[in-house]
C-alpha cells in the first residue's frame, strides 16, 4: 500500500533545502515617501495618555506643555517613534516612545503604539520604561521565527551614575499579544504558522486540496479560491510551477500541547533526529534534509523540549481533504521548546503507530509532504 505523509513539522519553511522556496517570514510594509511623513505628522499630533501622570495629552508638533505650578505641571515631548505592522494585518502601526515629567521631577518614558484600524488609530495601555533613562536606538523587526517586535537600546542608571547621567547600555523587546497589548513575556508566543504541502502521484494526476483549519487563512500560493484543483507530475511539480502548496493559517488559539514528549540536550539533537523521524514514519531522505535544516537553523539553547502533537488535535485544528484519497494517512506535527535544564517527560509513542488511517486504493494513490512552521515558546527564541 502506497501512503500519505503528512509531516507537519510545527518548526520550519522549506524543508528540502535543494528546492527554490517562497518568501518566509513576515513581510515588511510597503510605504511611500508621502505616507512616511504623514505618519509621522500623526505620531507628532497625536493625543496620548500617560500611564504615570494618569492623564491625556495632545501633542502639537511632538510637544506638550501645560500648567504654571508644582501641583498641575506637565511637559511631554515624542522622543522616538517607528513605523511597523505589530498585528500582521499589513496596514501601518506607529510606536512610539512618549517622555513627561512635572515641575522638577524625574523624566518618565512610557512605550505605546498607535494601532491602526477603520476608524483611525487606537493607542494601546502605555509601558514604563524607566525615569531619567536616554533612549539611543529604537526600531521594529522580524522575521521567520518571531512576530513583529520593538527593539530599543537605553541608557539606564548604574549605582555610581548621577541621576541625570546614566551609563549602563540595557535592551528591551516588546511585541503585540493576543490581547492587542505590548508586551515583553516572550514564553508562549505562536511565532508563525507556515504550511507547505508537497504532493508526489504515482502518475501524472488532477488533484483537488481542501483547508479547513480553526482559524483564518492569511496567505496562499497560489490562489486558494476555496480549493485547490491542480495538476501535478510524477516529481511533484504543480501545474509546471509550484514545487509545493503554500498557505499561511492564524490559529484561532494556541495548539494543544501533550503532556510529555523529549527532552534533548542541544549537542544531542542530531542523534534524536536520526532515531526518531524514521519512526516518525518519513523516509531516509526526508528525515536527513529536516534534520540539516533545522540543526542549521534551530536557535541554540542548552535543551529543548520536543513534543508530539495529538492526531486528534492535528486532525481538529488543521482540517485538511484530498482527493483523491490516499490508501493510508500519516500526519506529524512536532513543537519545540528550548529551555535552559532538562526536564523529565516521558517518551511519546510513535505517531506511526499512533494515526494510520487504511483506505481502498483507486488508482491514483500518492504520497504528500505537509511541513509546518514551528512555534518557539520561550525567551531563547531570538
Amino acid at each position: 500500500m502506497k501512503k500519505l505523509l503528512l509531516p507537519l513539522v510545527l518548526l520550519s519553511a522549506p524543508m528540502f533545502s535543494p528546492r527554490p522556496s517562497f518568501a518566509f517570514g513576515h513581510e515588511p510594509l510597503s510605504i511611500t515617501a508621502n505616507q512616511q511623513a504623514s505618519l509621522e505628522q500623526t505620531a507628532k499630533n497625536g493625543t496620548y495618555e500617560l500611564l504615570v501622570a494618569k492623564r491625556s495629552v495632545t501633542l502639537k508638533n511632538g510637544a506638550f506643555k501645560a500648567g504654571d505650578n508644582p501641583d498641575n505641571f506637565i511637559e511631554a515631548k515624542l522622543v522616538r517613534s517607528v513605523v511597523c505592522d505589530l498585528n500582521d494585518d499589513n496596514k501601518p502601526d506607529i510606536a512610539v516612545i512618549i517622555e513627561h515629567h512635572g515641575m522638577g521631577s524625574a523624566g518618565f518614558f512610557e512605550l505605546s503604539a498607535l494601532l491602526s484600524g477603520e476608524n483611525g488609530f487606537t493607542q494601546t495601555k502605555p509601558v514604563l520604561l524607566g525615569e531619567n533613562i536616554r533612549i539611543e536606538e529604537f526600531s521594529a523587526s522580524s522575521s521567520m521565527w518571531q512576530p513583529e517586535e520593538l527593539n530599543i537600546v537605553y541608557l539606564g542608571h548604574q549605582e555610581s551614575d548621577s541621576h541625570a547621567n546614566p551609563t549602563g547600555q540595557k535592551r528591551a523587546r516588546y511585541f503585540l499579544d493576543d490581547d492587542g497589548q505590548l508586551s515583553n513575556d516572550f514564553s508562549h508566543i505562536q511565532i508563525v504558522k507556515k504550511p507547505a504541502l508537497y504532493l508526489y502521484p504515482v502518475r501524472t494526476a488532477k488533484i483537488e486540496v481542501r483547508l479547513s483549519p480553526e482559524g483564518k487563512l492569511i496567505r496562499t500560493i497560489p490562489d486558494y479560491n476555496n480549493r485547490w484543483r491542480v495538476t501535478v507530475q510524477k516529481d511533484g511539480m504543480i501545474d509546471s510551477g509550484y514545487h509545493y502548496l503554500f498557505y499561511e493559517v492564524a490559529l484561532d488559539k494556541k495548539i494543544e500541547l501533550p503532556r510529555h514528549g523529549w527532552s534533548v540536550r542541544y549537542d544531542n539533537l542530531s542523534g534524536w533526529f536520526d532515531t526518531n523521524l524514521r519512526e516518525m514514519g518519513l523516509n531516509q531522505a526526508e528525515a536527513e534534509d529536516m534534520k540539516e535544516y533545522w540543526l542549521k537553523n534551530l536557535p541554540e539553547s542548552p535543551c529543548y523540549t520536543i513534543k508530539l502533537i495529538e492526531p486528534d488535535v492535528v486532525n481538529k485544528r488543521l482540517g485538511l481533504k484530498i482527493q483523491p484519497k490516499p490508501d493510508s494517512l500519516l500526519r506529524v506535527l512536532l513543537n519545540f521548546t528550548p529551555t535552559e535544564n532538562p526536564k523529565k517527560s516521558r517518551r511519546q509513542s510513535s505517531p506511526a503507530s499512533a494515526e494510520r488511517a487504511s483506505l481502498p486504493s483507486n488508482g491514483e494513490v500518492f504520497s504528500t509532504m505537509d511541513t509546518w512552521l514551528t512555534k518557539c515558546t520561550d525567551r531563547h527564541c531570538p
